[in-house]
């Protein structure tokens, strides 16, 4: 492989945590407009990129699968690799989306006078419930990313098996596009409610998993890549390239070739991708789209509830400033400074060591199955030694 691939699994790719940082500040800026009842007025200039925010959900898929495939490697080295691989999952995963779990009970309990069923919340702790139509969202507000999330995780050993390289990487995306272009196609035909029917059409992580194949193929794209000269250039071009193609599809420039608009996002942000790996320009790679990136689980869960509680503050803004521009502005400003302080606690007190926690469960996993193999092995080597009591 090009690229030093021993050094790349050794390194913290950049680009990777800015995207991750970018992706999810989109998300806060789309629901920051969304959630206040009604709808917080929007500048013409900001209506166009901030009302299709939730577009950064597609770039994190993206990030996710290659942030996946590149850590892969060093698993390999443990004594049961997947062992390692789901451990970590989980316990990067769960414990701050547990702790959200608690808090919305007690928000729709308190605010909404609403409460939630036993198998929601069951379905939601065990992170099933993108396989049950209807429940798909979640009901922790934002959860549907983690249900998708959650079921690609198991499934990602199948994505690896079908893509071991580049061409096969594109081949199997390729193949997931045209099993769900199958599969919906047969959606008439299903015994299932036409509410049942969409829900799964909108929300079944089989629609999002060609989204993930595409970071899995930029993930051997950039791992096949000759670390020459040409290596900036290739990026500028591929960096221009992703943004012209989300340009055209903001304004509607782009066929429906796909069968679904929205894969032309996973199109146009692989190629992003791919040019900031080549070429991670200062305005989108950074420290503070990096650090954005590090914090970017917690940024993505906190958002929603932070919004809602500042909904009031966003209309004192807007009546108090003049200028609407101005007032957004200081909408989006004021939203960032609580969203980023809250995320950081949550980052500290609950991922932080949720991580730890989980580094220490598969360091003791790894080791009782290292030692479990060395009893084994001594075993079969006393066996297979001739017993010296016994006489020729």
């Amino acid at each position: 492989m090009g690229v030093a691939a021993s050094t790349l699994e050794k390194s913290r790719l950049h680009f990777l945590d800015a995207a991750r940082g970018l992706a999810a500040a989109y998300v806060v800026l789309y629901h920051m407009v969304l959630i206040p009842e009604p709808d917080l007025a929007m500048p013409r200039w900001a209506s166009l990129v901030v009302g299709n925010g939730g577009m950064g959900v597609t770039l994190f898929f993206i990030v996710s699968a290659f942030s996946l495939c590149y850590t892969m490697p060093a698993r390999r080295r443990e004594p049961a690799p997947w062992v390692s691989f789901f451990v970590h999952r989980f316990f990067r995963i769960a414990p701050l989306f547990y702790v959200w779990i608690a808090l919305t009970l007690y928000r729709d309990m308190k605010l909404f006078n609403a409460s939630h069923s036993p198998v929601e919340i069951a379905l939601s702790a065990s992170f099933l419930f993108n396989l049950v139509p209807n429940m798909q969202g979640g009901f922790v507000w934002a959860s549907w990313t983690i249900g998708i999330e959650m079921v690609f995780y198991a499934m990602f050993p199948v994505f690896l098996a079908f893509a071991k390289n580049r061409s096969q990487a594109a081949a199997f995306a390729i193949a997931l596009l045209l099993g769900w272009w199958a599969l919906r196609g047969l959606a008439p035909y299903w015994p299932l409610a036409m509410d049942a029917r969409d829900s799964i059409l909108q929300w079944s992580v089989l629609r999002h998993l060609p989204v993930f194949a595409c970071g899995v193929v930029a993930y051997y794209v950039f791992m096949d890549a000759a670390s020459d000269s040409g290596l900036l250039d290739r990026g500028r071009l591929l960096l221009v390239a992703g943004l012209a193609v989300i340009a055209a599809l903001l304004n509607g420039w782009l066929p429906d070739i796909y069968g679904d608009l929205y894969y032309w996002q996973a199109v146009g942000f692989t190629f992003v991708l791919l040019g900031l790996a080549y070429c991670p320009a200062r305005i989108f790679v950074n420290r503070i789209t990096r650090y954005l990136g590090r914090i970017s689980y917690s940024l993505y869960l906190n958002h929603p509830t932070i919004v809602l509680l500042l909904a009031p503050i966003y209309a004192s803004l807007f009546r108090q400033v003049p200028n609407a521009t101005l007032a957004f502005l200081a909408c989006i400003v004021v939203t960032f400074m609580v969203t980023i302080v809250a995320a950081e606690l949550t980052f500290r007190l609950v991922e932080q060591p949720g991580i730890n926690l989980g580094k220490r469960v598969n360091r003791s996993i790894q080791n009782a199955i290292l030692d479990r193999q060395r009893d084994d092995e001594s075993r079969q080597r006393t066996t297979s030694l001739p017993n010296v009591s016994e006489k020729p």
